[in-house]
Parts: C-alpha cells; sequence; structure tokens
C-alpha cells in the first residue's frame, strides 16, 4: 500500500513512546476563536499557552489560558465577561476547579451545561453532544428563485483513557439546498465547498439538493507535557485572518499526522497529510481507490516579544501514488531534500506575524512564495513570480464603543501561484483549494464589523470585494489550479493579477444569533452578492434562517 512506511513509522514510534497525558482540539469555527483572539488582544500580551497562528487550539491549553488571565487588569465589559464563562464552560474539564455539577436531567443529562453526557472518574473521561442544525431560506437570482435548506443530524463525542490517549470523533448526516453562487461554484469546480464526496440527489445538477456525510476523527498523545501528536481524519488552519493563504479549512478533511512542539515562547508544527486527487481518472462503480497526493508541512513560529509573533513555514505538495521517505525527517528544510533526490514535487516557503498594540489592535498578514528565481524575479510579470499574501488588521471595542469590533483584510494571489504540472502537485484537494478558495489570479478586501449588544446576542456585518481573472477560450491565465501552468500560458512576461477575462463579487451579508442555552443558537441572515464580468451582471440574494445545536456555520463567503 503507498502509505505503509508511514503508517508502520507512525505505529513504531507510538509504541516506542512513554505516554505523558492527552487533551482534545476545540473544532475550528471562526466565531469561537474570534472571543479567544479578542481576549489576547486585550490582556496585553500574546499567549503562551497556544500560539494563535497554529489552529485547531487544543482545549487544555486553552482552559489553562482563561484561567490564569489577569481579568482586574483588562476592563472587561459585562458581555465579555459572560463570553468567558461560556469558554471555560466548553471545557470545564481542564479546569483546576471544575464547576459544581447541576441536577439535569434524570440525574444523568446536562449534568454541565455544556454536554449532553458526560462521565468522569481519574481513569475515563467521556463527553457526548448530539449535533442538530435545522433550517431554510430562499435564494434568488435575476427572477430565479429557489429554496434553501439545511437538515444535519450528528453527534460528537470527545473524551480520554487513563489520562494518556485522547480521541474525538463527530459524524452527521447532512441533506442540504444550495444557493445559486455555490451551486455555479460546484458546478466549475467538481468540488463541494467543506466537503469531500457529495451526493446530488436524483442527479439534478440544476437545482443541486445535496446529500452527504461530515466525519472527523482523530487519536491524541503526549509522550512529554511539551509535545503532542495527533493521528486521524481532520483539517488545519494556518494564520490570524478570516482567509488563510497558505493552509485553510475550505477543503475535505483529510488523513493526517501532526507533532507539535511547544517550549515557552517557541512553538513547532511538523504535518504530514495524505489528501485525494479527484482529478485523475477512476472508476468509483468499481470501488477503486481515489489516487492519493501528500503533503508534508512544517511551521515555526516565536513570540519575540510580548505582543509580536513571527513564523516560518514551509510546504511540499508530491504524489503519484508513492509517499517519499526524505520527508519524513521533521528537521530538515524541505527544499533541500527536493533538490537532494532530484524531484520535480512543488514546494513553498512563507512567512506569518501578528503584532498586537494597545490592547485594542491586532495587526498580521503572511506571504507565501511558490516560486523564486532571482535572476528572472526582476523582469516586469515573470509568470514564474509566483506569490501571494495577506496583511489584515483587528480594532476591538472599536473607537471605544464597547464590544464592536471592527476587521479589515487584503488578499491576492499572483497568477499561477499554488498550481504546479502534476495534479499531484497543485494545492488542490477533492478538486478544493487548499488555500483561499479563489485559488489565484485575485486580489480581495473584506470588511467586518461585529458586535454583542447584549450576553447572548451577536451581530455581524460583512462586506467583500474581490477581481479575478478567468480563463478565456483555450488559455491558461493562471487562476484555475487544476492546470499544468506549462501548457496554454499566453506569456511569459508582462502577467498581472486580475489578467484574462476579468469577473469582479460584491457581496454584503448581515448576520444575526441569538444563545437560547449553551451552543444552542438560532441564527437569521440576508446576503446581497453581485457577479460581473465575464457573463454580465448576476444579482442574487440570499435570506437564510435556522436553529443549530453544536453545530459551526459553515462560511461560504466566496
Amino acid at each position: 500500500m503507498p502509505f505503509q512506511p508511514l503508517r508502520t513509522f507512525i505505529a513504531f514510534f507510538f509504541i516506542s513512546l512513554s505516554l505523558f497525558g492527552q487533551s482534545g482540539n476545540i473544532p475550528y469555527s471562526t466565531d469561537y476563536y474570534y472571543l479567544l483572539e479578542r481576549y489576547e488582544v486585550k490582556s496585553g500580551q500574546l499567549a503562551i499557552e497556544y500560539h494563535v497562528n497554529v489552529k485547531p487550539f487544543e482545549r487544555r491549553r486553552v482552559a489553562s489560558y482563561l484561567e490564569a488571565m489577569e481579568t482586574d487588569s483588562m476592563g472587561l465589559s459585562k458581555v465579555d465577561s459572560f463570553n468567558l464563562r461560556y469558554l471555560k464552560q466548553d471545557s470545564w474539564e481542564w479546569l483546576s476547579d471544575e464547576p459544581e455539577q447541576e441536577k439535569g436531567l434524570w440525574n444523568l443529562f446536562f449534568q454541565q451545561r455544556s454536554d449532553f453526557y458526560h462521565f468522569k472518574n481519574d481513569e475515563f473521561d467521556i463527553h457526548v453532544n448530539p449535533v442538530f442544525h435545522f433550517g431554510g431560506g430562499s435564494s434568488s437570482l435575476e427572477g430565479e428563485k429557489q429554496n434553501t435548506f439545511i437538515n444535519t443530524r450528528g453527534i460528537r463525542i470527545r473524551g480520554s483513557v487513563n489520562n494518556k490517549l485522547g480521541f474525538y470523533t463527530y459524524f452527521s448526516e447532512n441533506q442540504a439546498g444550495t444557493p445559486f453562487y455555490v451551486r455555479d461554484f460546484v458546478l466549475n469546480t467538481d468540488g463541494y465547498p467543506y466537503n469531500g464526496y457529495t451526493k446530488v440527489v436524483n442527479g439534478d445538477s440544476l437545482n443541486m439538493v445535496r446529500d452527504y456525510f461530515q466525519a472527523e476523527g482523530y487519536l491524541m498523545f503526549y509522550p512529554s507535557k511539551n509535545i503532542m501528536l495527533r493521528l486521524g481524519h481532520s483539517k488545519n488552519f494556518i494564520g490570524s485572518g478570516i482567509r488563510s493563504m497558505i493552509l485553510s479549512d475550505f477543503s475535505s478533511p483529510y488523513f493526517n499526522f501532526a507533532a507539535n512542539v511547544k517550549l515557552g515562547r517557541l512553538e513547532y508544527q511538523n504535518l504530514l497529510a495524505k489528501m485525494n486527487n479527484v482529478q485523475e481518472d477512476f472508476d468509483v462503480a468499481d470501488l477503486e481507490v481515489i489516487p492519493p497526493k501528500f503533503m508534508v508541512f512544517h511551521h515555526l513560529n516565536l513570540n519575540v516579544t510580548k505582543n509580536f509573533n513571527l513564523g516560518l513555514f514551509e510546504m511540499v505538495m508530491f504524489g503519484d501514488r508513492k509517499f517519499d521517505m526524505n520527508y519524513l525527517n521533521p528537521v530538515i528544510f524541505y527544499r533541500f531534500v527536493e533538490g537532494l533526490i532530484g524531484s520535480s514535487d512543488n514546494a513553498l516557503v512563507g512567512a506569518d506575524f501578528k503584532l498586537n498594540l494597545a490592547k485594542r489592535v491586532s495587526l498580521y498578514g503572511q506571504l507565501v512564495l511558490d516560486e523564486f528565481n532571482r535572476s528572472q524575479n526582476d523582469e516586469d510579470g515573470w509568470y514564474g513570480q509566483k506569490n501571494a499574501g495577506q496583511l489584515g488588521m483587528k480594532y476591538f471595542d472599536f473607537l471605544g464603543a464597547r464590544n464592536l469590533d471592527f476587521q479589515f483584510e487584503y488578499n491576492y494571489a499572483r497568477p499561477y501561484t499554488f498550481s504546479h504540472f502534476t495534479t499531484y502537485s497543485n494545492l488542490l484537494n477533492y478538486n478544493l483549494p487548499m488555500a483561499h478558495p479563489l485559488g489565484a489570479n485575485f486580489k480581495e478586501t473584506i470588511l467586518r464589523s461585529r458586535y454583542q449588544p447584549v450576553d447572548r446576542l451577536n451581530m455581524t456585518l460583512t462586506y467583500l470585494w474581490n477581481q479575478k481573472g478567468y480563463d478565456s477560450d483555450t488559455l491558461n491565465w493562471g487562476g484555475d489550479l487544476s492546470k499544468n501552468y506549462r501548457v496554454n500560458r499566453p506569456l511569459e512576461f508582462g502577467n498581472s493579477i486580475g489578467q484574462g477575462a476579468k469577473g469582479t463579487i460584491r457581496l454584503l451579508r448581515l448576520s444575526s444569533s441569538y444563545m437560547l442555552y449553551h451552543n444552542l443558537w438560532i441564527d437569521v441572515s440576508y446576503q446581497k452578492r453581485r457577479f460581473f464580468g465575464i457573463s454580465g451582471d448576476q444579482n442574487e440574494n440570499l435570506f437564510k434562517f435556522g436553529i443549530r445545536y453544536n453545530a459551526w456555520k459553515e462560511d461560504y463567503l466566496f
């Protein structure tokens, strides 16, 4: 089997360890993680327990951080104090002073507000929560209307055995109606945002009612208090922005092995992953295995000062049905390995940063270099100037208004960035971009305002503008990651962002969520999206409402 050497290596490594302890991760959610970053900025210093540019966070470390916060000097509002209690309750098993058990339902269920059922003693700990998300709405496009809906039922389970083996599993069964713009994205890319294999009911791609499963699951080990090992199917997110320009949660979950080393102000992550290359021909009806592709990634970041974090990362995409053992070395530059073995794999390097100021402002950014040639890079618009970047700012308690936050973010990716000359080495997983949803050859501005006027009510206003260059006729202008950038490339020099057939998106979204009970939310949202360019103007209005319990909102922001 193509991945057998890696499996053998990991199994041998685990067996040889004397395990120390465990913890689970907090599933990534934009809204949830935003609260944690807000507290970090208001505290006046970066978190030591975890680094915000590497997600998801471990529950154990989040609970430790929240308990250690000196809230007296932070000037927390009543709403901030409510959110703090909410976050602590959500990871209560890791608090040094556990909250008192409630009588609950039949002295069995809801004995802690955050758990439908839990059992905890010195040897075993388990938390079981049902998941549901029911909602409806309508999407209208140029006089055409379509009902949208979501019907999700599932379960989340996390826990530990003997304080040595941690586990997490999530499973849901879903049916969903699709807004027009998401349908068009799927038809153009043959990829379903945030998901892998998805069935279209009755093969009706026009209405595109989807029936699909969602599942994640992993084991976690601690050979020492400073080292965490994780093995299973999950997602990762690198960065502090709404987007990630290197690794986001937009694609399907994937099998991965992560090793995180945390030494005070320094954190190092090494990630090995097996993904799915559905660009290659395979016959699902005959149960043929989807061709695998592989990713290796490592990220080193340091809290240089109490308010400035700097990170460096490196990634290689490769495959063609085999895993190269050379990449198992966790403490070597992958670019050196690639040259040493004479490979044609796709290597990327980059950096990220985060700077907090005056307990109010957070500046952040990323830079990704997909290719660099000093002699050619000085030439104007050389096609090999493949790079992407991000620059953003978060302003908390904007202009002194409590719990009113403002965020600005600019993202770009030059033509041909993240693409390569084989389907095994581009940055696609299950036909979905692993970084930004638009792939490459685009620029984007996002403005977002969040307001929490009372304890349980959250309101968000988002404005997005982006412009992308699409292919015309048979020419490859650098925006489609699935294409070989060596084929049908019209220009050697003179390439620029947005080249080709320009398409522009303007999106305005107003959403509101009210928490009835711990992690039980009522949502209402309205979105107006305009696309104009290659196929004329398209104006789409989307209204949605719903109720969800222990379910995160998927942010179809593109």
